[in-house]
């Protein structure tokens, strides 16, 4: 139960709305389909990872959302780290999300 409010929580709070920015602005620099579509999948998977966390670590859970929410986290980085897999695919949207932080 405790794993799905946090499911919940970062998945609305950090994960679709940092999804949908993402995909926004490497769309808008140029990207190619197949990173905006690797960064889209990063990030979906990165929801139940990051819920796993804050399940187990429930302050982890509370300051990540809001460091990633008011800028102080970076968002780019905690997808790249939560999620096996996808720092390569952070690394070669790199040049469109570069100063991006969300």
């Amino acid at each position: 139960m405790i794993r799905d409010f946090f499911l919940w929580l970062l998945m609305s709070l950090v994960v679709e709305p940092m999804q949908a920015e993402w995909s926004t602005r490497l769309q808008a620099a140029g990207a190619s389909p197949s990173v905006v579509a690797d960064v889209t999948r990063c990030t979906s998977e990165a929801g139940p990872a990051l819920a796993a966390r804050a399940a187990d670590d429930p302050w982890w859970g509370i300051t990540t959302a809001a460091g990633v929410l008011i800028g102080f986290r970076d968002g780019v980085v905690i997808v790249a780290e939560a999620t096996p897999g996808c720092a390569a695919a952070v690394q070669a949207a790199g040049p469109f999300l570069a100063g991006l932080r969300s």
